[in-house]
Protein backbone atom coordinates (compact mmCIF):
# COMPACT_ATOMS: atom_id res chain seq x y z
CA UNK A 1 0.00 0.00 0.00
CA UNK A 2 0.97 3.51 -0.71
CA UNK A 3 1.82 5.56 2.33
CA UNK A 4 -1.05 7.91 3.63
CA UNK A 5 -0.65 11.56 5.00
CA UNK A 6 -1.34 12.04 8.94
CA UNK A 7 -4.44 13.57 9.39
CA UNK A 8 -4.93 16.41 12.05
CA UNK A 9 -5.15 15.38 15.54
CA UNK A 10 -8.87 17.32 16.24
CA UNK A 11 -11.97 15.59 18.07
CA UNK A 12 -13.69 13.17 15.49
CA UNK A 13 -16.62 14.58 13.73
CA UNK A 14 -19.78 12.17 13.03
CA UNK A 15 -21.48 14.97 10.70
CA UNK A 16 -22.03 14.35 7.09
CA UNK A 17 -20.31 15.34 4.76
CA UNK A 18 -21.29 19.04 3.58
CA UNK A 19 -21.79 17.92 -0.22
CA UNK A 20 -24.72 16.06 0.18
CA UNK A 21 -26.20 19.19 1.98
CA UNK A 22 -24.81 20.98 -0.79
CA UNK A 23 -27.37 19.22 -3.48
CA UNK A 24 -30.30 18.60 -1.06
CA UNK A 25 -30.42 22.66 -0.79
CA UNK A 26 -30.13 23.21 -4.63
CA UNK A 27 -32.52 20.43 -4.99
CA UNK A 28 -35.24 21.79 -2.79
CA UNK A 29 -34.30 25.16 -4.38
CA UNK A 30 -34.90 24.40 -8.04
CA UNK A 31 -38.46 22.27 -7.74
CA UNK A 32 -40.02 25.14 -5.96
CA UNK A 33 -38.86 27.63 -8.49
CA UNK A 34 -40.28 24.92 -11.02
CA UNK A 35 -43.58 24.34 -9.20
CA UNK A 36 -44.16 28.14 -7.56
CA UNK A 37 -43.09 29.98 -10.38
CA UNK A 38 -43.04 33.85 -9.32
CA UNK A 39 -46.57 34.18 -7.36
CA UNK A 40 -46.62 34.14 -4.04
CA UNK A 41 -49.95 32.65 -3.63
CA UNK A 42 -50.85 29.24 -4.67
CA UNK A 43 -52.13 28.44 -8.21
CA UNK A 44 -55.88 28.15 -8.43
CA UNK A 45 -56.28 30.15 -4.87
CA UNK A 46 -60.17 31.87 -4.32
CA UNK A 47 -59.58 35.34 -3.37
CA UNK A 48 -62.27 36.86 -0.76
CA UNK A 49 -65.94 37.27 -2.68
CA UNK A 50 -66.40 40.73 -3.90
CA UNK A 51 -69.50 41.60 -1.25
CA UNK A 52 -66.52 41.34 1.57
CA UNK A 53 -65.69 44.22 3.97
CA UNK A 54 -63.10 42.72 5.72
CA UNK A 55 -59.54 41.54 5.78
CA UNK A 56 -58.69 38.99 3.17
CA UNK A 57 -59.30 35.19 3.09
CA UNK A 58 -57.71 32.67 1.11
CA UNK A 59 -59.05 29.12 0.05
CA UNK A 60 -58.22 26.90 -2.73
CA UNK A 61 -60.46 27.56 -6.00
CA UNK A 62 -61.20 23.82 -6.21
CA UNK A 63 -60.61 20.58 -3.57
CA UNK A 64 -61.39 16.81 -4.63
CA UNK A 65 -62.78 14.47 -1.99
CA UNK A 66 -62.73 11.16 -2.13
CA UNK A 67 -65.84 9.17 -3.56
CA UNK A 68 -68.22 7.68 -0.80
CA UNK A 69 -67.33 4.49 0.59
CA UNK A 70 -64.22 4.62 -2.28
CA UNK A 71 -60.80 4.90 -2.48
CA UNK A 72 -58.96 7.36 -0.10
CA UNK A 73 -57.06 10.60 -1.67
CA UNK A 74 -53.42 10.58 -1.47
CA UNK A 75 -51.72 12.15 1.73
CA UNK A 76 -50.84 15.28 0.41
CA UNK A 77 -54.91 15.88 -0.73
CA UNK A 78 -56.69 15.61 2.66
CA UNK A 79 -56.41 18.56 4.03
CA UNK A 80 -57.78 21.77 2.90
CA UNK A 81 -55.79 24.90 3.28
CA UNK A 82 -58.19 28.19 4.50
CA UNK A 83 -56.06 31.01 5.66
CA UNK A 84 -57.42 34.48 7.30
CA UNK A 85 -54.76 37.56 8.07
CA UNK A 86 -55.52 39.17 10.79
CA UNK A 87 -54.16 40.48 14.59
CA UNK A 88 -52.34 37.19 15.60
CA UNK A 89 -53.05 35.91 19.33
CA UNK A 90 -54.65 33.05 21.26
CA UNK A 91 -58.34 34.29 22.23
CA UNK A 92 -60.72 32.96 19.94
CA UNK A 93 -62.65 35.88 19.14
CA UNK A 94 -63.49 35.31 15.46
CA UNK A 95 -66.35 32.92 13.98
CA UNK A 96 -65.60 30.77 11.04
CA UNK A 97 -68.85 29.33 9.22
CA UNK A 98 -68.65 26.33 7.01
CA UNK A 99 -71.50 25.91 4.61
CA UNK A 100 -72.56 22.99 2.17
CA UNK A 101 -76.77 23.12 2.20
CA UNK A 102 -76.84 24.41 -0.83
CA UNK A 103 -75.47 21.00 -2.17
CA UNK A 104 -76.49 18.60 0.20
CA UNK A 105 -77.02 15.87 -2.54
CA UNK A 106 -72.99 15.78 -3.38
CA UNK A 107 -71.52 17.11 -0.39
CA UNK A 108 -71.40 16.82 3.71
CA UNK A 109 -68.99 18.26 6.59
CA UNK A 110 -66.88 16.17 8.87
CA UNK A 111 -65.86 18.68 11.82
CA UNK A 112 -62.17 18.46 13.76
CA UNK A 113 -60.45 19.73 16.36
CA UNK A 114 -62.26 21.92 19.57
CA UNK A 115 -64.78 24.81 19.37
CA UNK A 116 -66.90 23.80 16.54
CA UNK A 117 -70.42 23.28 16.32
CA UNK A 118 -73.28 22.41 14.08
CA UNK A 119 -74.35 19.44 11.25
CA UNK A 120 -72.69 18.20 8.78
CA UNK A 121 -74.22 20.78 6.75
CA UNK A 122 -73.37 23.52 8.08
CA UNK A 123 -70.33 23.98 11.43
CA UNK A 124 -69.31 27.30 13.09
CA UNK A 125 -66.10 27.51 14.81
CA UNK A 126 -65.02 30.24 17.35
CA UNK A 127 -61.16 31.03 16.58
CA UNK A 128 -58.80 33.42 16.40
CA UNK A 129 -58.23 36.28 13.54
CA UNK A 130 -54.95 34.78 11.93
CA UNK A 131 -56.35 31.63 11.43
CA UNK A 132 -54.82 28.86 9.32
CA UNK A 133 -56.72 25.56 9.10
CA UNK A 134 -53.56 23.48 8.35
CA UNK A 135 -51.71 24.71 12.08
CA UNK A 136 -55.05 25.56 14.08
CA UNK A 137 -56.94 22.69 14.97
CA UNK A 138 -60.16 23.55 14.32
CA UNK A 139 -62.85 23.77 11.52
CA UNK A 140 -64.17 20.90 8.93
CA UNK A 141 -63.55 19.11 5.78
CA UNK A 142 -65.90 18.47 3.08
CA UNK A 143 -66.59 14.77 2.26
CA UNK A 144 -68.76 13.06 0.11
CA UNK A 145 -72.35 12.21 0.46
CA UNK A 146 -73.72 9.28 0.22
CA UNK A 147 -75.72 9.74 -2.87
CA UNK A 148 -72.88 11.30 -5.01
CA UNK A 149 -71.06 10.13 -7.70
CA UNK A 150 -67.34 10.53 -9.27
CA UNK A 151 -67.10 13.63 -11.08
CA UNK A 152 -69.87 15.79 -9.23
CA UNK A 153 -69.72 18.74 -7.60
CA UNK A 154 -70.94 21.14 -5.45
CA UNK A 155 -70.02 24.41 -3.71
CA UNK A 156 -68.16 25.29 0.06
CA UNK A 157 -68.76 28.37 1.61
CA UNK A 158 -66.67 29.61 3.52
CA UNK A 159 -67.51 33.08 5.73
CA UNK A 160 -65.15 34.28 8.32
CA UNK A 161 -66.33 36.88 10.93
CA UNK A 162 -63.71 38.57 12.84
CA UNK A 163 -63.85 40.82 16.47
CA UNK A 164 -64.86 43.66 14.86
CA UNK A 165 -67.82 42.44 12.70
CA UNK A 166 -65.72 42.80 9.47
CA UNK A 167 -66.87 39.88 7.53
CA UNK A 168 -65.18 37.89 4.52
CA UNK A 169 -65.98 35.14 2.05
CA UNK A 170 -64.90 32.57 -0.53
CA UNK A 171 -66.18 30.09 -2.10
CA UNK A 172 -64.85 26.45 -2.85
CA UNK A 173 -66.00 24.58 -5.52
CA UNK A 174 -65.67 20.31 -4.03
CA UNK A 175 -65.39 17.59 -6.73
CA UNK A 176 -66.18 14.25 -6.03
CA UNK A 177 -63.57 11.70 -6.80
CA UNK A 178 -60.89 12.48 -9.83
CA UNK A 179 -57.55 11.24 -11.29
CA UNK A 180 -54.60 10.28 -9.24
CA UNK A 181 -51.20 10.06 -10.87
CA UNK A 182 -48.64 7.55 -9.27
CA UNK A 183 -44.94 7.22 -10.44
CA UNK A 184 -43.23 3.69 -10.43
CA UNK A 185 -40.48 2.85 -8.00
CA UNK A 186 -37.55 2.04 -9.84
CA UNK A 187 -33.69 1.36 -8.73
CA UNK A 188 -30.95 2.32 -11.79
CA UNK A 189 -27.70 0.53 -12.44
CA UNK A 190 -25.69 2.29 -14.45
CA UNK A 191 -22.26 1.52 -15.99
CA UNK A 192 -19.01 3.70 -15.49
CA UNK A 193 -18.67 6.67 -17.85
CA UNK A 194 -21.76 5.29 -19.93
CA UNK A 195 -24.97 7.00 -20.84
CA UNK A 196 -27.84 5.40 -18.86
CA UNK A 197 -31.87 6.06 -20.44
CA UNK A 198 -34.32 6.15 -17.52
CA UNK A 199 -38.03 5.17 -18.53
CA UNK A 200 -40.54 7.15 -16.96
CA UNK A 201 -44.43 5.33 -16.06
CA UNK A 202 -47.03 7.83 -14.47
CA UNK A 203 -50.41 5.53 -13.60
CA UNK A 204 -53.83 6.83 -12.90
CA UNK A 205 -54.79 5.20 -9.59
CA UNK A 206 -58.07 7.75 -9.80
CA UNK A 207 -61.61 7.82 -10.59
CA UNK A 208 -61.70 9.94 -13.92
CA UNK A 209 -59.50 10.77 -16.19
CA UNK A 210 -56.06 12.70 -16.12
CA UNK A 211 -55.74 15.58 -19.44
CA UNK A 212 -52.36 16.63 -19.53
CA UNK A 213 -49.47 16.19 -16.52
CA UNK A 214 -46.30 17.82 -15.61
CA UNK A 215 -43.21 16.11 -14.33
CA UNK A 216 -40.58 17.20 -12.15
CA UNK A 217 -36.95 16.24 -11.57
CA UNK A 218 -33.63 16.92 -9.58
CA UNK A 219 -30.77 15.67 -10.41
CA UNK A 220 -27.30 15.72 -9.28
CA UNK A 221 -25.15 17.86 -12.21
CA UNK A 222 -22.66 15.17 -12.09
CA UNK A 223 -24.84 12.82 -13.51
CA UNK A 224 -26.07 14.86 -16.47
CA UNK A 225 -29.04 15.19 -17.24
CA UNK A 226 -27.24 15.04 -20.85
CA UNK A 227 -31.18 14.97 -23.26
CA UNK A 228 -32.60 18.66 -23.37
CA UNK A 229 -35.48 17.63 -24.72
CA UNK A 230 -37.72 21.10 -26.05
CA UNK A 231 -40.71 19.10 -23.97
CA UNK A 232 -38.79 20.18 -21.17
CA UNK A 233 -37.36 23.09 -18.99
CA UNK A 234 -33.97 23.47 -17.43
CA UNK A 235 -32.58 24.87 -14.61
CA UNK A 236 -29.19 24.52 -12.69
CA UNK A 237 -28.96 25.79 -9.43
CA UNK A 238 -26.63 24.46 -6.15
CA UNK A 239 -25.12 21.70 -8.19
CA UNK A 240 -28.48 20.53 -8.92
CA UNK A 241 -30.16 20.08 -12.84
CA UNK A 242 -34.10 20.60 -12.13
CA UNK A 243 -36.21 19.91 -14.88
CA UNK A 244 -39.76 20.01 -15.46
CA UNK A 245 -41.49 18.05 -18.77
CA UNK A 246 -45.27 18.91 -19.61
CA UNK A 247 -47.76 16.75 -21.64
CA UNK A 248 -50.70 18.67 -22.27
CA UNK A 249 -52.28 16.72 -25.01
CA UNK A 250 -51.80 13.30 -22.78
CA UNK A 251 -54.96 11.81 -21.58
CA UNK A 252 -54.81 9.09 -19.26
CA UNK A 253 -57.71 7.03 -18.16
CA UNK A 254 -58.40 5.68 -15.11
CA UNK A 255 -56.05 2.20 -14.93
CA UNK A 256 -53.76 3.02 -17.83
CA UNK A 257 -50.31 4.88 -17.74
CA UNK A 258 -48.37 6.97 -19.40
CA UNK A 259 -45.13 5.42 -20.36
CA UNK A 260 -41.71 7.19 -21.92
CA UNK A 261 -38.95 5.17 -22.69
CA UNK A 262 -36.24 7.41 -22.68
CA UNK A 263 -37.55 10.22 -20.72
CA UNK A 264 -34.30 11.48 -19.07
CA UNK A 265 -30.74 9.80 -20.10
CA UNK A 266 -28.23 10.09 -17.15
CA UNK A 267 -23.83 10.85 -17.93
CA UNK A 268 -22.45 7.56 -16.44
CA UNK A 269 -19.72 9.04 -13.85
CA UNK A 270 -16.53 7.44 -13.36
CA UNK A 271 -16.28 8.58 -9.28
CA UNK A 272 -19.33 8.22 -8.05
CA UNK A 273 -20.72 5.25 -6.51
CA UNK A 274 -24.21 6.14 -5.57
CA UNK A 275 -26.86 9.10 -6.23
CA UNK A 276 -30.10 9.76 -5.91
CA UNK A 277 -33.11 11.60 -7.46
CA UNK A 278 -36.26 12.81 -6.79
CA UNK A 279 -38.91 13.17 -8.99
CA UNK A 280 -42.52 14.55 -8.44
CA UNK A 281 -45.74 14.88 -10.88
CA UNK A 282 -48.83 16.63 -11.25
CA UNK A 283 -52.12 17.13 -13.11
CA UNK A 284 -51.95 20.23 -15.84
CA UNK A 285 -54.29 23.35 -15.41
CA UNK A 286 -55.18 25.39 -12.78
CA UNK A 287 -56.14 24.53 -9.40
CA UNK A 288 -55.79 21.02 -10.78
CA UNK A 289 -54.46 19.48 -7.88
CA UNK A 290 -55.92 18.65 -4.77
CA UNK A 291 -56.69 22.23 -3.11
CA UNK A 292 -54.90 24.63 -5.98
CA UNK A 293 -51.60 23.86 -4.32
CA UNK A 294 -50.24 22.06 -7.11
CA UNK A 295 -48.85 19.26 -5.01
CA UNK A 296 -47.45 21.69 -2.60
CA UNK A 297 -47.35 20.85 0.99
CA UNK A 298 -46.76 24.47 2.58
CA UNK A 299 -48.72 26.52 4.41
CA UNK A 300 -46.82 29.52 3.76
CA UNK A 301 -45.27 31.23 1.05
CA UNK A 302 -42.16 30.23 0.03
CA UNK A 303 -39.66 32.25 -2.00
CA UNK A 304 -38.52 32.33 -5.49
CA UNK A 305 -34.97 31.69 -5.96
CA UNK A 306 -32.88 33.37 -8.41
CA UNK A 307 -31.71 31.91 -12.00
CA UNK A 308 -34.07 31.45 -15.26
CA UNK A 309 -35.10 27.82 -16.82
CA UNK A 310 -34.10 27.46 -20.41
CA UNK A 311 -36.12 25.31 -22.78
CA UNK A 312 -34.47 22.12 -24.50
CA UNK A 313 -33.93 22.27 -28.00
CA UNK A 314 -33.98 18.54 -28.16
CA UNK A 315 -36.70 16.16 -29.79
CA UNK A 316 -40.35 16.04 -28.27
CA UNK A 317 -41.11 13.71 -25.93
CA UNK A 318 -43.87 11.32 -26.65
CA UNK A 319 -46.13 9.00 -23.77
CA UNK A 320 -47.49 6.51 -24.97
CA UNK A 321 -50.66 5.45 -23.23
CA UNK A 322 -51.22 1.34 -22.43
CA UNK A 323 -52.43 -0.97 -19.61
CA UNK A 324 -50.62 -0.33 -16.36
CA UNK A 325 -47.85 -2.52 -15.94
CA UNK A 326 -47.51 -4.67 -12.47
CA UNK A 327 -49.59 -4.18 -9.44
CA UNK A 328 -50.17 -1.27 -7.35
CA UNK A 329 -47.14 -1.58 -4.82
CA UNK A 330 -44.81 -0.51 -7.70
CA UNK A 331 -46.04 2.51 -7.51
CA UNK A 332 -46.11 5.49 -5.27
CA UNK A 333 -48.74 8.57 -5.08
CA UNK A 334 -46.65 10.47 -2.89
CA UNK A 335 -45.71 13.87 -3.70
CA UNK A 336 -42.01 13.05 -4.21
CA UNK A 337 -40.55 9.94 -5.31
CA UNK A 338 -36.60 9.06 -5.03
CA UNK A 339 -35.18 6.85 -7.23
CA UNK A 340 -31.68 5.23 -6.35
CA UNK A 341 -28.80 4.76 -8.54
CA UNK A 342 -25.86 2.44 -7.99
CA UNK A 343 -22.91 3.27 -10.71
CA UNK A 344 -20.23 0.87 -11.20
CA UNK A 345 -17.52 2.78 -9.82
CA UNK A 346 -15.45 0.76 -7.21
CA UNK A 347 -13.60 2.09 -3.98
CA UNK A 348 -10.43 0.91 -2.87
CA UNK A 349 -10.50 0.83 1.24
CA UNK A 350 -7.35 0.41 3.39
CA UNK A 351 -6.83 -0.21 6.40
CA UNK A 352 -4.73 2.30 8.46
CA UNK A 353 -3.17 2.79 12.09
CA UNK A 354 -1.01 5.06 13.70
CA UNK A 355 0.52 4.51 17.47
CA UNK A 356 1.83 7.59 19.59
CA UNK A 357 2.27 8.16 23.10
CA UNK A 358 -0.23 9.75 25.09
CA UNK A 359 1.62 10.56 28.73
CA UNK A 360 2.85 8.43 31.50
CA UNK A 361 2.89 4.98 29.91
CA UNK A 362 -0.11 4.69 27.84
CA UNK A 363 -0.70 5.15 24.02
CA UNK A 364 -2.83 6.78 21.56
CA UNK A 365 -4.27 4.53 19.00
CA UNK A 366 -6.04 5.99 15.81
CA UNK A 367 -6.97 3.29 13.17
CA UNK A 368 -9.63 3.55 10.53
CA UNK A 369 -9.60 3.70 7.01
CA UNK A 370 -8.69 4.98 3.43
CA UNK A 371 -10.07 5.48 0.10
CA UNK A 372 -7.63 5.33 -2.24
CA UNK A 373 -10.50 5.31 -5.27
CA UNK A 374 -11.29 6.22 -7.40
CA UNK A 375 -15.04 5.36 -6.64
CA UNK A 376 -16.81 8.04 -4.24
CA UNK A 377 -19.16 6.49 -1.97
CA UNK A 378 -20.82 9.90 -0.95
CA UNK A 379 -23.57 9.82 0.96
CA UNK A 380 -25.47 6.71 -0.36
CA UNK A 381 -24.05 4.41 1.73
CA UNK A 382 -23.83 2.42 5.01
CA UNK A 383 -20.43 2.43 5.96
CA UNK A 384 -17.47 0.18 6.43
CA UNK A 385 -17.26 -1.31 9.96
CA UNK A 386 -13.76 -1.25 11.54
CA UNK A 387 -13.05 -4.10 13.52
CA UNK A 388 -10.41 -3.81 15.88
CA UNK A 389 -8.70 -7.08 17.70
CA UNK A 390 -6.38 -5.92 20.70
CA UNK A 391 -3.93 -7.89 22.67
CA UNK A 392 -4.16 -10.03 25.58
CA UNK A 393 -2.88 -7.45 27.94
CA UNK A 394 -4.03 -4.51 26.84
CA UNK A 395 -6.41 -2.48 29.08
CA UNK A 396 -8.12 0.45 27.14
CA UNK A 397 -8.58 4.15 28.49
CA UNK A 398 -10.58 5.76 26.42
CA UNK A 399 -12.24 4.97 23.73
CA UNK A 400 -14.56 6.65 20.58
CA UNK A 401 -17.28 8.50 22.29
CA UNK A 402 -20.28 10.62 20.32
CA UNK A 403 -22.68 13.26 22.20
CA UNK A 404 -26.22 12.12 22.49
CA UNK A 405 -27.21 15.39 24.29
CA UNK A 406 -26.28 17.81 26.52
CA UNK A 407 -23.24 16.73 28.62
CA UNK A 408 -24.07 13.09 27.90
CA UNK A 409 -22.13 10.42 25.61
CA UNK A 410 -22.22 7.18 24.34
CA UNK A 411 -19.46 4.98 23.05
CA UNK A 412 -19.14 4.82 19.37
CA UNK A 413 -18.11 1.03 19.15
CA UNK A 414 -19.38 -2.18 20.21
CA UNK A 415 -17.37 -4.83 21.72
CA UNK A 416 -17.29 -7.99 23.20
CA UNK A 417 -13.59 -8.75 25.13
CA UNK A 418 -10.91 -7.10 23.75
CA UNK A 419 -12.53 -6.93 19.73
CA UNK A 420 -14.07 -3.11 18.41
CA UNK A 421 -16.36 -2.58 16.18
CA UNK A 422 -16.60 0.48 14.90
CA UNK A 423 -18.39 2.07 12.13
CA UNK A 424 -16.65 4.27 10.27
CA UNK A 425 -17.45 6.64 7.39
CA UNK A 426 -17.10 6.21 3.57
CA UNK A 427 -14.37 8.30 2.84
CA UNK A 428 -14.08 10.31 -0.55
CA UNK A 429 -11.01 9.44 -2.41
CA UNK A 430 -7.84 10.41 -0.50
CA UNK A 431 -9.51 11.09 2.32
CA UNK A 432 -9.49 9.03 5.76
CA UNK A 433 -11.96 8.17 8.52
CA UNK A 434 -10.48 6.95 12.20
CA UNK A 435 -11.37 6.58 15.46
CA UNK A 436 -9.24 7.27 18.63
CA UNK A 437 -8.39 4.70 21.68
CA UNK A 438 -5.97 5.48 24.44
CA UNK A 439 -4.65 2.20 25.76
CA UNK A 440 -2.04 0.96 28.37
CA UNK A 441 -0.51 -2.45 29.26
CA UNK A 442 -1.87 -3.97 32.32
CA UNK A 443 1.00 -4.48 35.15
CA UNK A 444 2.79 -7.58 34.80
CA UNK A 445 2.03 -8.11 30.89
CA UNK A 446 5.30 -9.91 29.26
CA UNK A 447 5.11 -8.40 25.69
CA UNK A 448 8.19 -10.45 24.53
CA UNK A 449 6.49 -13.30 24.07
CA UNK A 450 5.66 -14.50 20.93
CA UNK A 451 2.42 -12.68 19.06
CA UNK A 452 1.98 -10.79 21.82
CA UNK A 453 1.60 -6.61 21.66
CA UNK A 454 0.30 -7.16 17.79
CA UNK A 455 -2.85 -5.61 17.54
CA UNK A 456 -5.04 -6.53 14.31
CA UNK A 457 -7.42 -4.08 12.44
CA UNK A 458 -10.05 -5.49 9.71
CA UNK A 459 -12.23 -3.74 7.32
CA UNK A 460 -15.99 -4.76 6.83
CA UNK A 461 -17.94 -3.04 3.48
CA UNK A 462 -21.23 -3.35 4.12
CA UNK A 463 -22.07 -3.14 0.17
CA UNK A 464 -20.74 -6.31 -0.93
CA UNK A 465 -22.29 -6.50 -4.01
CA UNK A 466 -20.18 -7.15 -7.72
CA UNK A 467 -20.38 -3.37 -8.77
CA UNK A 468 -18.94 -1.87 -5.59
CA UNK A 469 -16.65 -4.73 -4.67
CA UNK A 470 -13.48 -3.11 -2.79
CA UNK A 471 -10.79 -4.05 -6.45
CA UNK A 472 -7.64 -4.65 -3.55
CA UNK A 473 -8.61 -6.50 0.06
CA UNK A 474 -5.04 -7.21 0.57
CA UNK A 475 -4.76 -4.17 1.99
CA UNK A 476 -8.35 -4.37 4.26
CA UNK A 477 -6.44 -6.08 7.35
CA UNK A 478 -3.27 -4.82 8.94
CA UNK A 479 -1.31 -6.25 12.12
CA UNK A 480 1.01 -3.70 14.05
CA UNK A 481 2.82 -3.32 17.34
CA UNK A 482 1.21 -1.96 19.70
CA UNK A 483 3.16 -1.58 22.46
CA UNK A 484 6.83 -1.78 20.88
CA UNK A 485 8.90 0.91 19.91
CA UNK A 486 7.30 3.91 19.09
CA UNK A 487 8.51 5.14 15.22
CA UNK A 488 10.22 8.59 14.57
CA UNK A 489 7.37 9.37 12.35
CA UNK A 490 4.00 10.06 13.65
CA UNK A 491 2.64 9.20 10.31
CA UNK A 492 -0.03 6.56 9.80
CA UNK A 493 1.55 3.26 9.12
CA UNK A 494 0.32 1.62 5.95
CA UNK A 495 3.02 0.93 3.61
CA UNK A 496 6.31 -0.04 1.97
CA UNK A 497 9.89 1.41 3.22
CA UNK A 498 9.67 3.26 0.07
CA UNK A 499 6.28 4.67 0.82
CA UNK A 500 7.81 6.16 3.53
CA UNK A 501 10.79 7.56 2.41
CA UNK A 502 8.99 9.30 -0.83
CA UNK A 503 6.80 10.70 2.37
CA UNK A 504 9.42 12.08 3.86
CA UNK A 505 10.78 13.75 0.51
CA UNK A 506 7.52 15.54 0.02
CA UNK A 507 6.87 16.70 3.53
CA UNK A 508 10.87 18.29 3.33
CA UNK A 509 9.99 19.79 0.03
CA UNK A 510 6.72 21.22 0.82
CA UNK A 511 8.27 22.74 4.25
CA UNK A 512 11.00 24.48 2.23
CA UNK A 513 8.41 25.96 0.01
CA UNK A 514 6.75 26.92 3.58
CA UNK A 515 9.77 28.51 4.83
CA UNK A 516 10.35 30.21 1.71
CA UNK A 517 7.57 31.98 1.31
CA UNK A 518 7.31 33.42 5.50
CA UNK A 519 10.67 34.42 4.34
CA UNK A 520 9.39 36.42 1.30
CA UNK A 521 6.69 37.92 3.16
CA UNK A 522 8.54 39.06 6.11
Amino acid sequence: MASADAVGTGPRSRAPRRKGATFLRGLCAGVLALLLGPGLLPPGTALADGGSDGPKLTAPASFRVAPHGGKARPDRERHLLIRHEGASGMAKTSKLTLDVTGSADVLRLKRYGKGCSGTDRKIVCRVSEAYDSWTNWAGALPRAAPTSEPGDSGELHIRFRNAKGEVSRATTRVVVGGPVLALRRQTLRVASGKKHAVVLDVRNTGELPADGFAVTASVDERLGPVRRSRSCDYRAHGGTVTLTCRFPGTRVEPGKEAHIADWLVLGGSRRLMYSTFQTSVRLLGTGADNGGLDGSSRSTAEPTPSGTARRGTGAALAPRVRTAHGGREEYSEDKDVWTKIRIANHADYAAVSQVSAAGDDSRRLRVGLRNDGPGDPGDGDDGVALVLTLPEGTEVRKEPMEKIDDNAFEPICRHQGLTYTCPLSTAAPGETDTVDFEVRERDGTETAAAGIGKAKAALKASDMEADHADPDTGNNTRTFELFGPLPAASGFGAGTVAGVLGGCVLLAGAAAVLVRRRRSRS
